[in-house]
């Protein structure tokens, strides 16, 4: 019964059972609950050094004696890829991108200044005279910050979100600074004479090489499982072991194979998922991924605090008054090395990504809170018998006291920091919102009353009762009658809406409303609009997806790329009218709180006016494309209604299952069989018809009447191309000989090249242009799409080689182009009649 891995089962089992009630005891309460779990794990540390639990509880003093010895690395590589990956992936990645430039300052050069000025302090005014390898590695270890007991008490009181992300973002990437840093001292430390062995540019090379592979190594390996789990359709198991799996072979990988840092590998890993990859991931699974990573983190965290708690009650050595001393000072001076370092780099700060205001630098210098990764890094020195003698122990210690103090003195008084920060509350814009949404929920509760009183099972309630406990009591905050004018709350109730708006996009895609792709490109669209000042419409982000790239003209110039390029054009319009369309629902959709939450009235009309553009602008595309390729359109849209259907199907079913109708397995049968349509239907290419050029040209008068031959010969150099709205075809007084037949769509026909060009004239499917290059040499005319267009071309050597061989076929354009002119029907010559009398 006391086998290592029994005893070790022991302690987790315990510390969930404590995590569990603790967690339960301090809802409702400002004590955090990771300063909770650290505390108790301080005591059952100092218990079992007293010979408590060996006298009363002789089990649990085994596990405790266990744990109490725990190799440091298997802290690093058990717990760091659960912790980071979980909070990279919560995180969201537009914020994150926003707030970058800032982290990366805070968390690189920052973290340097704090480790050259800790080792600065260590080398010169600690009394055991510490080589500057050591001091330089005391710097790099003592330097990385904890900040989750900060984190969470942001969540919990004021949903500060940019706060948070700058927060979070800079303790995962500062964490992995302080490895690497602290790798690369370690071995300073270990060498007689480490300093003199210090190479600046040896080290800088080292330091980016280290970073830069453990971030290719995430990457990599972050794409391979997303192709694996794009491969499979809506298998939570296996999607869920797979980034499991993924994050522990980064680190793995990275830290124990390359001996780079895992912890970047990691974060690039998880941003990968959170971005790129979510709509990889089965729409059914992505929820329930989220809270398995929640869940894991959370188990990480509680066994991590007790453990750090034993670790240090158990390990440190108490008895050396100097010790404390200096302890004392080190935690004091930290936290003006940090306040110093922050306030260096705050004229940068405040000036790129979301800014930085005295309230968020006072946070981010007093939440600087140590935790796991650095105690884990003292016990590798701790246990490393080739260290100097004396240092180890020396380090643990304080090491031990500054992550213990941190959590106790800052952890606990962050909730009186945020009060006088006047952090504490949401801000004033961001609150009226919330009092706008409770106004409308009190409207909404109204409604359902008298229903509720003239049921026949409720008629003895207590009515009075019932709106004393329920929202029906609120009176309407004064902030929520009130009408503002002010900006900010104009900023904040057009950022809810669009907030609102993605969340659609989300719901769309769950439901089959939407492909990953489109996904993609809306969210994208709307965080841009989050950038900066929130911008509803117009959505220019949108506006370029139904205009064609600039490549695709290119690759349409050659043979080997045109089948490529003609499918991407209509993949391209397809995903534009998808996108249109999801557009539109989520216009729609915000459109039902523009007057609920708005702060004035004339706040509210901005925001129809936009929304209602928006639309117009949309609906005008959908039925360009609806006029030129409705193929394509039915197409979509009898994919999109069978997905609707099919996810209905399998709701119905889990519904049945639930009311008991349905037994498990039958279900599960049944579910399958759903599933296994679904995924062809994912799988099922867009088939578009593409029109045969030589029956296009057989539609041409002039084209018609020339010898079989002849004709034949134009229809094997004929092109097709596929072209989006607003793309210039052909440009007045160029050279170049082209003859362009439009098979699909509509263009207009320019006096000049845009912009001083005006519209001559409208042609649609059937109409030949470009006829006057052939007989003057060059265009007289611009040509550009006004909708979607699909084009027959004869260009190139191969039209002037039949040009040169026949007269008829130069006679046939110079009639055609007198008969526009003229504005006359060409009559083939076989069949003119002579005039009447």
């Amino acid at each position: 019964m006391h086998e290592p891995g029994i005893l070790i089962l022991l302690f987790v089992a315990l510390a969930l059972v404590l995590g569990a009630g603790t967690r339960h005891v301090l809802k409702g309460t400002p004590i955090p609950y990771s300063v909770a779990l650290l505390v108790m794990g301080l005591g059952l540390g100092v218990a079992d050094r007293a010979g408590l639990l060996a006298n009363f509880f002789p089990l649990l003093d085994h596990s405790v004696d266990l744990v109490a010895n725990i190799d440091p690395h298997l802290i690093l590589f058990l717990f760091l890829p659960t912790l980071i990956f979980e909070s990279a992936f919560a995180m969201e990645v537009h914020l994150f991108r926003r707030t970058f430039s800032q982290i990366a300052i805070l968390a690189v050069p920052g973290l340097i200044v704090c480790t050259l000025l800790t080792a600065w302090l260590a080398h010169g005014a600690f009394p055991w005279n510490w080589s500057w390898g050591v001091a330089l590695m005391f710097g790099a270890l003592i330097s990385a910050t904890d900040p989750v007991a900060v984190v969470a008490l942001l969540k919990e009181q004021s949903s500060r979100k940019r706060l948070e992300t700058l927060i979070e973002g800079e303790s995962l990437l500062n964490d992995g600074t302080a490895i690497v840093l602290f790798t690369l001292f370690y071995g300073m430390a270990l060498a007689t004479g480490g300093a003199s062995e210090f190479s600046l540019f040896g080290t800088v090379v080292q330091f980016t090489w280290v970073v830069a592979l453990g971030l290719v190594i995430g990457l990599a390996l972050g794409m391979l499982a997303l192709v694996w789990i794009g491969r499979v359709f809506n298998d939570e198991m296996i999607e869920i072991t797979v980034t499991v799996a993924v994050a522990y072979l980064v680190f793995f990988i990275a830290e124990g194979m390359f001996h780079v840092s895992g912890v970047v590998g990691i974060v690039a890993l998880a941003l990968l998922f959170a971005s790129v990859g979510r709509t990889r991931i089965s729409p059914e699974v992505g929820g329930f991924l989220h809270h398995f990573w929640e869940l894991l983190a959370y188990i990480a965290n509680t066994v991590i605090f007790l453990l750090v708690g034993i670790v240090i009650a158990d390990r440190v050595k108490v008895d050396s008054l100097e010790l404390w001393l200096v302890l004392g000072a080190l935690y004091v001076c930290l936290f003006l090395i940090r306040g110093g370092s922050i306030l260096l780099f705050n004229p940068i700060l405040k000036r790129i990504g979301i800014g930085i205001t005295r309230e968020k630098s006072i946070v981010l210098t007093w939440g600087g809170l140590r935790g796991a990764v650095a105690l884990a890094l003292a016990l590798v020195v701790a246990q490393d018998p080739n260290m100097p003698p004396g240092v180890g122990e020396t380090v643990l210690f304080l090491c031990a006291g500054i992550v213990v103090m941190t959590i106790l003195i800052n952890g606990m008084t962050m909730p009186m920091m945020f009060r006088w920060l006047g952090l504490d509350s949401l801000p004033a814009s961001k609150q009226a919102t919330i009092d706008k949404a409770r106004v409308s929920i009190r409207e909404d509760l109204e409604k359902v009353v008298p229903e509720l009183k003239s049921n026949q099972f409720l008629q003895m309630a207590d009515w009075a009762h019932i709106r004393a406990n329920t929202e029906l009591s609120a009176l309407p905050p004064e902030s929520a009658l009130a009408e503002a004018e002010d900006k900010d709350y104009e900023t904040a109730y057009r950022r809810r809406l669009l907030e609102a708006e993605r969340k659609s996009y989300w719901v769309q895609y769950q439901q089959g409303l939407l492909s990953g792709s489109a996904v993609n490109k809306l969210v994208e669209a709307v965080e841009h609009a989050l950038d900066g000042d929130p911008q509803i419409g117009p959505r220019e982000d949108l506006h370029q997806l139904w205009r064609s790239p600039g490549w695709l003209g290119w690759a349409l110039q050659y043979g080997a790329f045109r089948n490529l390029a003609i499918s991407s054009a209509f993949d391209r319009l397809a995903l534009g009218y998808d996108a249109a369309r999801g557009f539109i629902i989520a216009q729609d959709e915000i459109s039902r709180y523009v007057d609920q939450l708005a702060p004035s009235e004339a706040a509210a009309t901005r925001a129809r006016g936009e929304i209602l553009q928006n639309k117009r602008d949309t609906f005008l595309r959908v039925e360009e494309l609806r006029a030129s390729f409705p193929e394509i359109l039915a197409g979509l849209e009898t994919q999109a209604a069978t997905r609707v259907l099919l996810n209905r199907e399998r709701a119905v079913i889990q519904r049945l299952v639930g009311a008991g109708v349905l037994d498990k397995p039958e279900a599960e049968r049944l579910v399958d069989e759903v599933e296994h349509k679904m995924k062809a239907l994912r799988n099922l290419p867009l088939n578009v018809p593409k029109i045969d050029a030589r029956t296009m040209l057989a539609r041409v008068d002039w084209i018609a009447g020339l010898p079989e031959e002849m004709a034949a010969r134009l229809a094997r150099l004929a092109e097709v191309t596929i072209h989006a709205a607003d793309e210039d075809l052909l440009h007045a007084g160029k050279s170049a000989p082209a003859l362009l037949v439009i098979s699909r769509g509509s263009v207009e026909e320019l006096s000049g090249d845009p912009p001083a060009s005006q519209i001559e004239e409208v042609h649609g499917a059937g109409a030949v242009l470009g006829e006057h290059s052939i007989v003057e040499g060059h265009h007289q005319r611009g040509v550009r799409t006004a909708t979607p267009v699909e084009a027959v071309w004869l260009k190139g050597n191969g039209l002037k080689t039949i040009l040169a061989e026949s007269p008829q076929l130069k006679a046939a354009i110079r009639k055609a182009l007198q008969a526009r002119a003229e504005k006359v029907e060409v009559v083939p010559e076989a069949e003119e009649q002579p005039p009447s009398s």
